[in-house]
């Protein structure tokens, strides 16, 4: 009986497929970046879940939370890709 692709590729594997491309997409924008007539793809917008984050100090310990998710063309573009490259692996 053959295995499920669900079974082989792990929901863990797509997540940090999609980290990896993010992070590429975050180092084509920082390279596109010194280009002006590419600027369209270093355009990005900020999502933040705490702006500033929200910080708890009891003087021994400080908790710090807060999330912002920076997109733009060139980092769903490196999804995209990396996702498209995991999927002709598998």
């Amino acid at each position: 009986m053959a295995r499920s692709r669900r079974a082989r590729n792990p929901w863990w594997v797509l997540l940090l497929v999609l980290f990896a491309g993010g992070l590429l997409g975050s180092v084509i924008t920082e390279a596109l970046s010194a280009y002006p007539s590419l600027g369209f793809l270093t355009r990005e917008v900020r999502v933040a879940i705490a702006d500033p984050p929200f910080t708890f100090d009891i003087r021994v310990i400080t908790l710090t939370l807060g999330a912002t998710i920076r997109l733009n063309v060139a980092v769903v573009l490196g999804m995209v890709l990396a996702v498209w490259l995991f999927r002709l692996m598998t």
